[in-house]
């Protein structure tokens, strides 16, 4: 446990991924395969349910401590985690440094023999157990302990970077890794040796393995569209709000995989079900939209479907998702990515042609004669529900990552609405001793209501001196949470909104950041709960 706390410290210290790879080498270099199959579960998020939660953790604190309710209130709003809280306040009222029993039992002992237990454990026997360990352990290690008692082990390393250095320790290609971790897994000595063998024909084969290729994204478009040269020599596609998504076919085998290399064929059984009944084989790239693919429905529809992992037949009748088809990366016999895109394009019409029509399509080819005449063209994606345009260079190979000067994202400017800031509290982790996140309000009549939260678009400079405003001009304290004089008016950029019951508004922006403080409007300037009427009623004249 000690050298796993360690490693957690360690990662969370640094900011460069190029250190905590390594770091992540030389534990699993260093550790034998049990334990290191323990460690790339709770590295990838794959941890049990939790065993206690965060309140019961706390009351065993209070019970054993003599700090007062509100100071311990106080140390949470610094902290912003329960568990670094408790951590901190042990490490300073409760160190034993005779007993070392604990601190010498191994991750593998913690995870299959101390912690399960603890489930099923009377209050009576459990508290003073966990006291002990907090005695035992340092400050890193009871943090540790914590996150693996309450579930909430949130690592400061993506599963990319988790494949990435086991690939470089086991010297095992990432992509072959990736297909070796997918789906429901347990650790073991076996597993872990499993990670490590050679590669089959199939699995090292993109034609064959049903593993995430490296998506090819694009960049920000921030020079003018003339400048990338005539207007012909790219493909102008619609870009649309959904998840960005591959689907992988080999005979009846399909698996969906999201931009972030994450599993996903379970959240769309009816994606599935109609592919797998195709003559298609191959790897799609594409977006998974609500609604109909010829013109998608809002992203909050979308949302509906997240997270479900056994979506009933009667919640997929009534959430109808379809697949807008952007590429085709591999054929039933060829891997297509060092193809131009002009290739695969006429490669993909096809392919495409083997799929349900209902809910698979091409992406729409937008044409004109200019740069400027398709810039009107952009003008009326909102109508369409789009974000703007896509532009691929049609000689583009399909290279993973983000290769400046092949693929560009020409999005409109956001929606903005003026706001009031009226609410603070405090950040986490880095930021937990800054008011970072922040309430903005609008006027509804001659009361201000609740538009969004924000927690993005000021600089560090501009958070510390929003910081200092808020302290000053704090109105009344909930808990964590301060009523702010309603005096600053901040433009709130968004890139939708809708109706919903859930905010006081009214309203819910999609993606809300800030864009600027207006020092030059007062509160009385801000805008209200007509103004957004308008505003929805605007972008909600979708064609037909």
């Amino acid at each position: 446990m000690r050298d796993f706390a360690k490693l957690i410290s360690q990662i969370d210290q640094t900011n460069s991924t190029n250190d905590k790879v390594q770091l992540m080498v030389d534990y699993f270099k260093s550790h034998d395969a049990l334990t290191n199959a323990w460690a790339i579960f709770i590295l990838m998020g794959k941890q049990k349910k939790r065993i206690l939660t965060s309140a019961r953790l706390r009351k065993i604190l209070d019970a054993i401590s003599d700090v007062p309710p509100w100071l311990m209130q106080e140390c949470y709003s610094a902290v912003g985690d329960t568990a670094e809280m408790i951590s901190l306040i042990a490490e300073s009222l409760l160190a034993n440094t005779d007993n070392q029993i604990a601190a010498d039992y191994t991750l593998v002992e913690w995870m299959e023999q101390k912690i399960p237990p603890l489930a099923k454990m009377p209050e009576e026997t459990l508290a003073p157990l966990v006291e002990s360990w907090w005695r035992t352990f340092s400050q890193q290690q009871v943090f540790v302990l914590n996150k693996l008692l309450t579930g909430a082990m949130r690592i400061g390393v993506s599963e990319l970077l988790v494949l990435k250095a086991l690939a470089e320790a086991l010297d095992v290609e990432r992509s072959i890794l990736s297909t070796r971790l997918m789906g429901v897994w347990e650790p073991s000595t076996v597993f872990f040796e499993s990670l490590a063998a050679p590669a089959t024909g199939d699995e090292s084969d993109p034609t064959r393995a049903l593993i995430p290729l490296p998506f090819c994204l694009a960049s920000s478009l921030v020079e003018t569209a003339e400048s990338l040269g005539p207007v012909d020599e790219w493909l102008v596609e619609w870009k649309w709000d959904g998840i960005r998504a591959q689907i992988h076919k080999r005979g009846q085998q399909v698996e969906i995989w999201s931009r972030g290399e994450d599993r996903i064929t379970q959240t769309f059984p009816d994606l599935v079900e109609n592919i797998a009944a195709s003559d298609f084989e191959g790897v799609l790239d594409g977006e998974i939209v609500a609604g109909d693919w010829k013109l998608p429905s809002p992203f909050h529809e979308l949302q509906l479907r997240l997270n479900k992992k056994s979506p009933s037949a009667k919640f997929l009748a009534d959430n109808k998702v379809s697949f807008i088809a952007y590429d085709l990366l591999v054929d039933p016999s060829h891997d297509l990515r060092d193809t131009p895109l002009s290739e695969r394009r006429s490669k993909l019409a096809d392919a495409v042609k083997m799929l349900p029509a209902g809910m698979f399509g091409i992406s729409q080819s937008v044409q004109d004669e200019s740069w400027e005449l398709l810039a009107k063209q952009r003008e009326a994606a909102r109508l369409k529900g789009a974000e703007g345009f896509m532009l691929k260079h049609l000689s583009s190979l399909y290279v993973g990552g983000r290769k400046r000067g092949i693929w560009f994202k020409w999005k409109l400017d956001p929606l903005t609405v003026d706001a009031i800031l009226t609410a603070a509290q405090p950040g986490t982790g880095k930021r937990a001793s800054l008011y970072t996140d922040y309430t903005f309000s609008i006027w509804k009549d001659k009361t201000l209501v609740p538009i969004a939260k924000a927690y993005s678009g000021l600089n560090d400079a501009e958070i510390r001196e929003l910081d200092t405003w808020i302290r000053r001009n704090t109105l009344e304290r909930f808990g964590p949470v301060r009523a702010l004089k309603p005096e600053k008016v901040f433009e709130i950029g968004f890139e939708g909104v809708n109706e919903s019951r859930r905010h006081k508004s009214g309203y819910a922006l999609r993606f809300p950041r800030i864009l600027r403080e207006r020092l030059d409007k007062d509160a009385e300037g801000a805008n209200t709960v007509d103004d957004m009427a308008a505003l929805l009623e605007i972008v909600s004249r979708r064609e037909t």
